[in-house]
């Protein structure tokens, strides 16, 4: 999926930067507020898997939170800096792979996880990679908010993934909220990917 998506990149074909836009922005837009209650600023640290031109990056350090955001495309973390500058606001982007946090030198201590479409495209044993790292960089009271289609056979779309590979992959985790994704006016592909919203949580031991 890395090749896909830097090649998407490079051709300037990145129709997901639409999303926020569509009523799933304003649907993404509630999952935070209600993560977000009862909590006291400033929230703490935040990660933004995947965070591609850093939409979902900026709008989490608006909203209060000491934001990094990962991808392995080069182009797509420049814009992210790029916007982050343009809205006034403190952002940390590396470029890296989300199977190896460690390895990319994030530290730990994110308390809210964003995953808006990148792992749904992995592998089975990259999804589960994710999860032992996502594990090992959070603290114990942390979230995850997910978002991903429906398994299915797509060509070099993601092939999707479903709540049993998600509980699997993060087994130090529960899923407390699930729900289907509001899939007005978003592109016939994505419509018929049936894709679904997750919200999980640390298990503490």
């Amino acid at each position: 999926m890395s090749l896909f998506y830097k090649f998407q990149y490079l051709v300037g074909m990145t129709p997901w930067e639409r999303m926020p836009s569509l009523p799933i922005g304003a649907q993404a837009v509630a999952l935070l507020d209600r993560d977000e209650r009862g909590r006291t600023l400033p929230y703490g640290r935040a990660l933004d898997l995947g965070c591609g031109a850093g939409f979902w990056s900026v709008r989490l350090a608006q909203r209060g939170w000491d934001v990094t955001g990962v991808d392995i495309v080069p182009k797509a973390v420049r814009r992210a800096r790029k916007r982050a500058r343009a809205a006034g606001v403190e952002g940390h982007f590396v470029t890296g792979s989300i199977t190896a946090l460690t390895a990319a030198g994030l530290g730990s201590g994110f308390r809210l996880v964003l995953d808006f479409g990148v792992v749904h495209g992995l592998s089975p044993a990259q999804v589960r990679a994710v999860g032992r790292e996502v594990t090992s960089v959070t603290t114990e009271d942390a979230t995850l908010l997910m978002y991903a289609f429906a398994p299915g056979r797509r060509g070099p779309l993601p092939r999707g993934i479903d709540r049993a590979e998600i509980e699997r992959a993060y087994s130090g985790w529960t899923i407390i909220d699930e729900e289907a994704f509001d899939v007005t006016d978003a592109p016939r592909f994505v419509q018929k990917a049936q894709p679904r919203f997750y919200r999980l949580c640390r298990i503490r031991s």
